[in-house]
């Protein structure tokens, strides 16, 4: 029998939900566990015309693995391949060394943010598929203020349903979606001079990347830069070690990363698909100021709160986002309730037993959930069996409190400090720069941030439909795929 279905009190299978009912989730694991040809079909087809119709065929994908996982798992030291357009002996122009985090800690680095925009995607790498709509934004089923109901709740969801159809694999870096909403408000985001009213568009996971540069010892990255209508554009491409750990995975780093989006699943639905959707997402378009910089970035988010309001009657794709600040100043806000929430699987029994003081996992935590203005994640403790039996909010403020190993002003601090270096090293548009992309560096031995130039093809990550659109109008044209 396979791992994905487990048993529980000798004779009693689970069927993921907690409500003591078959679903037609452990049916399709106990079938797929027989000896056939091909796994069944996912869906009933009533075959009115008796025709011959063909059923889609699911595809195993991930390697099965033995259950309880190993006790005391160690997670092995991420093997650093040196990066061949960055080697040890280059100099760079200029570098911004890094500091210990201590030293960055009490800076006094304003930060203000607002949330200007939203959109739905079921690829963020391709413009064409992208809806300014609530779609795929998934709705909490429980409350999550209510603890003492939350802690009291009889739940046993098995996250191993469903995990051989579906790779994990994590959404393209690709900005396509983020350009795809600029240029849609794009008459209200440039100024007459026809230069953009921000200074830096990136996704929230870059600017975290970058953040977390304090405590990074094993791991480079490597961002490149765009400066175009004086904003400057950032975009991921990953180094030899991140591609190495991406394509390295173990059959158990999978299944734990397809935990994630599964226990997703269960907690915004009564009866969860079978398969997550981890390319379905709903963004946030944040609007943050920090210091003298202004920075525009894409945040995905995992839910809502049950009482959140989706519908936004003032909403319409003409809408300008001089129009989007002013129903924030609005006496009409209170109406338009929204309340985001993080979503994590970790493995514990309880909250007492997060070592939140000194793991510096829940300081990528705090800040993920910082940058957006998110207050509360929904943890769910899990076993070695994939089980969770207890949710639990956790408050962000309350990772802040007990960080010893981090500080919410040194990520800023550090963040404001890197924004002023990208700044002072571009001073030419991108088309006045022969189209120059600038490629920033962080070499976790040197602790330092170097930089070199290339008109490689291989970087130049804007879209020509994006820059060779005209920014006087508020058309949108996206050239479909053949």
């Amino acid at each position: 029998m396979s791992s994905s279905l487990t048993y529980f009190n000798k004779d009693t299978f689970l069927d993921g939900t907690g409500r003591g009912k078959l679903s037609r989730q452990v049916a399709f694991t106990l079938q797929s566990n027989m000896e056939s040809p091909c796994p069944p079909s996912l869906s009933i087809i009533k075959d009115k015309t008796k025709k011959k119709k063909h059923h889609h065929i699911p595809e195993i994908v991930s390697i099965d693995i033995k259950l309880p996982l190993p006790p005391n798992m160690e997670h092995n030291k991420p093997i650093f391949i040196p990066c061949e357009q960055f080697p040890s002996d280059y100099i760079s122009p200029t570098s911004l060394s890094i500091l210990h985090w201590s030293k960055y800690h009490g800076r006094n680095i304003s930060f203000y943010l607002k949330d200007i925009g939203y959109f739905s995607t079921a690829d963020r790498s391709d413009a064409n598929r992208c809806r300014e709509d609530f779609r795929y934004l998934k709705q909490l089923i429980y409350d999550i203020n209510d603890i003492r109901q939350l802690k009291q709740m009889k739940i046993e969801f098995d996250l191993n349903i469903g995990s051989a159809y579906l790779n994990p694999a994590e959404p393209s870096t690709s900005l396509d979606s983020i350009l795809w909403w600029i240029s849609r408000h794009k008459t209200s985001l440039l100024d007459k001079k026809g230069r953009f009213t921000f200074d830096f568009v990136a996704w929230r996971g870059t600017i975290r990347k970058i953040m977390s540069s304090l405590f990074n010892y094993d791991t480079d990255w490597r961002i490149g830069v765009i400066r175009y209508r004086g904003a400057y554009f950032f975009h991921v491409f990953h180094t030899e070690t991140e591609l190495n750990i991406e394509f390295g995975q173990t059959p158990i780093e999978k299944r734990m990363c397809y935990w994630g989006h599964k226990f997703e699943d269960y907690l915004c639905s009564e009866t969860p698909p079978l398969f997550p959707s981890p390319k379905k997402l709903f963004s946030l378009v944040n609007l943050a100021t920090l210091g003298v910089h202004t920075l525009v970035y894409g945040s995905e988010i995992d839910a809502c709160t049950p009482d959140s309001i989706l519908n936004d009657d003032n909403n319409n794709n003409s809408k300008t986002i001089t129009n989007l600040n002013n129903d924030i100043d609005s006496n009409k806000t209170h109406k338009k309730k929204r309340t985001y929430v993080e979503i994590k699987v970790v493995y514990a029994q309880n909250m007492l037993e997060l070592h939140t003081t000194t793991a510096r996992k829940y300081g990528k935590w705090w800040s993920q959930c910082f940058l957006t203005g998110i207050e509360q994640i929904l943890l769910g403790f899990r076993d070695d069996y994939g089980i969770v039996r207890q949710i639990q909010p956790l408050l962000i403020k309350d990772i802040e409190t007990r960080a010893r190993t981090w500080s919410s002003s040194s990520f800023l601090s550090f963040l404001n400090e890197f924004c002023a270096f990208v700044r002072k090293t571009i001073t030419k548009d991108y088309f006045e720069d022969g189209k120059t992309v600038y490629l920033f560096y962080f070499s976790p031995q040197e602790k330092k941030i170097k930089w070199r130039t290339t008109t490689e093809s291989a970087y130049q990550f804007l879209p020509d439909w994006f820059t060779s659109q005209d920014f006087s109008s508020s058309e949108v044209v996206i050239p479909s795929e053949h």
